[in-house]
């Protein structure tokens, strides 16, 4: 494919898919030399459409533009996947490597998500895989010439994708994050995210008809949606190529083991950097953070800690037997 009869996209990035067009369109939002450093994807496109350059121009091209976009002007090749149960620490894994200015991270970005969704149905797998991968490349283009990595955190109902997303990049290394049940229904309860509230969003995490959803306490949906969520990965974590990570393990683990499962070579200032974010709120970076775990006893009613207890519990431990199992080998290596 000739550059010279594509549209001009250099600076620019897709920022959602209209499937209500055939073909599907997707829309082009112009972000220039930009990093995506704030927490989430939508926080810094927000931002850039607001610019009056944004107001006045876009760019709208078929969906196939993707491919033929990804095969003139490649982006970085991923570095890292990030996949979590939900309130688990993800947002602060992304923002450790989003403060160094040599990786890109592209955070619960809706295009993939779109791309991925049950809408896609009558597309086969290598139409889906194809779709991927080219907005992967679209959003991992190297913006100010000394990126090098390209990590991508995907929202956590993503886990049900994972079989596919492996098959699309079976070289890339991926963790799945995960937390000590009460503690991610606790923050669920505080405020509950909108794939956990029924009829919310095109999504049946918890595996039931929307009738029956809709009908559920708040705790048992809740419950069974981060249980199912937690088994899809667990499933793909037994069959080798990713690694369960504890958020009690964070922050040291990225600045030691996961550094080196990334094959990331981070120099002193660069872990420095890394361990600066910690002290802020993640999602609010404004704010400097506080640890929620001491509230846990006045959010969780007597209903949700037994439903944690009966749905997500066990696939908690097996998620830690599976991390423990696979720590032996490093301890006696490094022993």
């Amino acid at each position: 494919m000739d550059l010279a009869v594509l549209p001009q996209l250099d600076g620019w990035l897709p920022i959602r898919v209209a499937w209500n067009y055939t073909p599907p369109l997707v829309d082009w939002c112009h972000v220039g030399t930009r990093r995506f450093s704030e927490p989430f994807f939508d926080q810094t496109i927000e931002t850039c459409l607001r610019h009056p350059f944004n107001l006045l121009f876009r760019h709208q091209t078929p969906l196939e533009t993707l491919a033929e976009w990804q095969s003139v002007r490649p982006g970085l090749p991923p570095s890292g996947f990030i996949f979590h149960m939900s309130r688990c620490g993800s947002t602060l894994v992304s923002q450790m490597l989003a403060a160094l200015p040599q990786n890109i991270v592209i955070s619960e970005a809706p295009p993939i998500d779109w791309v991925l969704r049950p809408q896609l149905r009558g597309a086969t797998e290598a139409q889906k895989i194809g779709w991927l991968r080219g907005m992967l490349s679209a959003l991992g283009q190297p913006r100010n010439g000394d990126e090098k990595q390209f990590f991508v955190k995907f929202d956590s109902w993503h886990t049900f994708h994972l079989p596919l997303i492996r098959r699309a990049f079976p070289e890339v290394p991926w963790i799945f994050l995960y937390r000590e049940p009460e503690e991610v229904m606790a923050s669920q309860m505080r405020q509950r995210a909108l794939h956990m509230v029924p009829g919310m969003m095109e999504l049946n995490l918890a595996g039931l008809d929307c009738a029956a959803a809709a009908q559920m306490p708040a705790e048992e949906f809740c419950a069974r949606s981060l249980s199912h969520i937690c088994a899809a990965a667990l499933e793909q974590l037994r069959t080798g190529g990713g690694r369960p990570v504890n958020y009690n393990e964070l922050p040291d683990a990225l600045c030691t083991s996961l550094n080196k499962y990334f094959h990331l070579s981070s120099t002193a200032a660069d872990l420095a950097q890394m361990r600066n974010v910690t002290q802020f709120d993640a999602k609010n970076p404004s704010l400097f953070f506080a640890p929620h775990s001491v509230n846990k006893n006045e959010a969780l009613t007597p209903l949700a800690r037994e439903m944690s207890a009966r749905w997500i519990e066990p696939i908690y431990a097996e998620l830690e037997a599976l991390r423990k199992a696979q720590d032996q080998p490093q301890l006696k290596m490094a022993s």
